[in-house]
């Protein structure tokens, strides 16, 4: 079953636009207005070619392209599918934290609360959040998943002083940022975050149901309460194919007035 087009069903040929690229833009079109499910298989590469007229280099480099972007995806021996969309989250200027901002979008959350207790914390872990030799916090480590489908490993660490007896709560369903605010009047005013790309490793690999290797994004952030004193820090790896990230940009001055 061919896939529709932008415009009237076929490839122009009257243009200077690679055939590649037309389809790939046909393709990507269905894809976005939802006329193709996600978990769909699309036609096989022979049904394409004849379909539009064009060879199985065009094709190959059209789909490559869009499983590259993540529209896409791959299934050894079966055929290639529609990926599902990927969850953006904000990743400047937001504190409301992974609970509330999926919530508020309407997506189910669930946590796996796979350790949660009094830690000695590992040198770059008692830097970020300044702690004297000595110094314990709550370590807790989640296995998060959205609509019944795991997307993130993250651990966390905060000084345990702050909020002693948050080792005993049961972080399963519910907002760490919202019990800190209303159990303990700890407010996250600001923080720093980092994202990189890594390779799942075996472990990781295996609590994320990915396989070695495959692409994630690691988020290191600090958070802050307003008089600066380090509230909390962790590590979170997502899934790459369910993961997007909206980056804010600020430009400011000193007098407050976007420089021109």
């Amino acid at each position: 079953m061919p896939l529709s087009t932008e415009v009237d069903g076929t490839i122009r040929r009257d243009v200077p636009i690679p055939y590649y690229y037309q389809l790939l833009q046909i393709v990507r079109e269905d894809i976005l207005s939802g006329a193709l499910a996600a978990d769909t298989m699309i036609p096989s590469e022979h049904n394409l070619c004849a379909a539009y007229g064009v060879s199985r280099t065009v094709v190959r480099q059209a789909l490559g392209e869009l499983v590259s972007e993540g529209l896409l995806y791959r299934v050894k021996g079966k055929g290639t599918y529609v990926a599902r969309r990927k969850l953006e989250e904000k990743f400047i200027q937001r504190s409301d934290g992974f609970f509330r901002e999926m919530t508020s979008r309407g997506y189910k959350v669930n946590s796996r609360v796979l350790e949660q207790r009094i830690a000695i914390p590992p040198p770059h872990v008692r830097a970020a959040l300044h702690l004297e030799a000595g110094d314990l916090t709550i370590k807790i480590d989640r296995l998060r998943s959205i609509d019944d489908e795991i997307l993130l490993f993250v651990q966390t660490y905060i000084p345990e002083r702050l909020c002693p007896a948050l080792v005993d709560v049961d972080l399963s369903n519910c907002s760490l940022y919202g019990l800190l605010r209303e159990r303990y009047n700890l407010v996250v005013a600001s923080g720093t975050r980092t994202v990189e790309a890594v390779g799942a490793q075996a472990a990781l690999g295996r609590l994320l149901q990915v396989e070695k290797g495959a692409p994630l994004l690691k988020i290191e952030s600090t958070s802050y309460l307003a008089d600066n004193t380090p509230l909390e820090y962790y590590e979170a790896w997502h899934r790459g194919q369910r993961s997007k990230f909206e980056i804010e940009v600020v430009i400011s001055s000193r007098d407050g007035v976007a420089p021109i």
